[in-house]
Parts: structure tokens; sequence; C-alpha cells
């Protein structure tokens, strides 16, 4: 069995279509546990009237206290071998589980590929003869944290139950996902990657990145963390370190455009300095994406430029 975890939230615009996309799966030996995180709207009679038509359906009533909560909730009660987590504004593609446990064996990690809009392509119903590489825990967090390979997110993954069941999400901080995906792949010993996209994200206005607020800024925290977790492990540091510039530089840019009255002015102070302090290095770091590199190479012509490029780039 699989266990689809989906904490849901004010959730009753996307929920129905959620869990659609979960009772399409051509897989059918899953579970999932809706996790009513203290909803004002529907959600929690909308997950109630799915789990009167299928009794795969749990649903789990909580107090509000945050996405990480809802997952850990649900993290305690699974009962598959497997387990994965769904948001309840996203979408699985028919084949999602299947396809990554066509590969499961020997794993601890199976890693899909994730497809972002506001419309989902459900056409790709049969997927046969699935790519897939394999990699160590150590080269997936590599990977993740550079951003070059698997996504650093805690969705479009199967998790084994076994391993995994103890490794809680971080309570009251956002970027829960990147501190949870670092958690689990330090612990992983082989990790399998599928070539083809499993899980849609909607992409749609009132989405978390797609809105900027002060929670957003818990990134610098996150990223500092994992940068201190890692200073002394040789092959992740570099990592890290670049992970932390690529976070600077993104909250840089969202402020020069957001932050038109200056309430953030020290945290943008605070970002061109780690800019500055870490820069060359991930110029000079052959594993650093070209992304990265070009940022590095505006910011050499001084904040005011970087500031002016940002807002060509987030507005």
């Amino acid at each position: 069995m699989v266990s689809v975890i989906i904490p849901a939230y004010n959730a009753q615009a996307y929920l129905g279509e959620c869990l659609e996309s979960v009772l399409a799966q051509s897989f059918y030996d899953w579970e999932a546990i809706v996790v009513d995180d203290g909803s004002t709207d529907c959600t929690f009679e909308i997950a109630q009237k799915y789990s009167a038509l299928d009794r795969r359906i749990r649903v789990l009533s909580t107090d509000n206290k945050g996405v990480s909560s809802a997952r850990n909730s649900a993290i305690s009660c699974i009962k598959g071998e497997w387990f994965t987590f769904l948001d309840s504004d996203d979408m699985l593609y028919p084949y999602a589980l299947r396809a990554m446990l066509d590969v499961a064996e020997g794993a601890d990690v199976i890693c899909g590929g994730c497809e972002r809009g506001d419309t989902v392509d459900d056409t790709r119903r049969n997927v046969n003869n699935v790519r897939h590489r394999v990699v160590s825990g150590a080269e997936a967090l590599k990977e993740g944290l550079y951003q070059t390979g698997i996504q650093a997110s805690a969705c479009a993954k199967l998790y084994k139950t076994d391993v995994f069941r103890d490794v809680m999400f971080h309570a009251d901080i956002r970027y829960e996902d990147l501190l949870y995906y670092c958690d689990v792949m330090i612990r992983a010993s082989q990790v399998r990657v599928i070539d083809v996209p499993v899980y849609f994200y909607r992409d749609h206005s009132g989405s978390f990145v797609n809105t900027m607020s002060s929670d957003r800024l818990d990134v610098l925290n996150v990223v500092e963390m994992i940068e201190e977790r890692f200073r002394h492990d040789a092959g992740l540091s570099a990592a890290a370190h670049d992970r932390r510039l690529s976070a600077n530089f993104n909250m840089y840019g969202l402020l020069s455009v957001h932050d038109r009255d200056g309430r953030y002015s020290e945290v943008k102070k605070r970002c061109w300095e780690v800019i500055k302090r870490y820069r060359f290095a991930s110029l000079l770091n052959p594993e650093v994406r070209l992304k990265n590199k070009a940022g590095i190479l505006v910011s050499c012509l001084g904040g005011v430029i970087l500031a002016l490029v940002s807002r060509l780039v987030y507005r």
C-alpha cells in the first residue's frame, strides 16, 4: 500500500480535483489521508464526502497549526509500505504511483518529475518503459541543493515507511520542504529517479510561491541552518554554500520589487552582504548552475543594477 498524505487548509476550490486525481490512479492499493488543518470553509465537508464514497480516503481534523503539523499528524498513522505527499491544490498524474513503484525495488526514495501550470495536461495515461537512474542519498542531496537535477521538494516522491516514519517536518517555519528533503536524503542509501513527470503543481495567484509575505523570508534562516549543518562535510559544504547564495539572490530580487516602503530594507541589506561575500566561490565552482552564475555577474555591476534587473525578472 501507498499512503498519500494531503494537508488541506481552506482548500474547497481545489480539493475535489486533488482527490479525483488520486482516485484515478492506475495503481489501486493506496490510502489517502486528508488532514483538515482547521479550515473555515467547506474543506472538511468535501473530504468527508469523498471518504463516504471510497473507504481508502481517511479524514483527520486538527486545529490550525500549519502544513508541517498537518503532515506530521498523518505520518504518525500511515499504514502503507510507502508514503507520498500531495498538496490539496495540486494533482497526481494517473500513472504516478505505478510509475514510481515499478522502479522501487532496493530503493529508499523514488523521485519523479514535477510540472507546473494553470491547466493540467491529463493525456499521458499509459507510461511504459520508464527510464530511471540510481544515485546515493548524498548525491541526491547535492543535486537538490545545487538545483540541477532532483527538485528539493517533499512532493513528487515515494518514501519507504520503515526508513522514514520517524522523520518529521520542522514546525513553525516555512520552506519546511527543503529541510525535510535534507533530513531524508542524508539518511537514504539508494535513490531512484524516473524521467517522467508524476506531479502537477497548480500555479495560481494564491499559492505560497506566488505571493510575497514575511513567511517567505524564512528561507534565509533555513539555508543558513543547512549551510551550518554541512559546513564540515567535504562533499556537501559547497552545495549548501551555493544554495544559501541562491536564496539570498531570490529574496533580494523579490524585495526589490515588492518592498516599496522599505519595511524590509535591513533584510535586503543583509541579502546583499551575503551575495557579495559568497558570489565568487560559486562563480568558480563548476557544479553551480548557469542561472546562478548569470546572477553573480550581474551583481558585480552593483546592487542598484541587480535591483533593476530583478524588477524585470520578478514583476
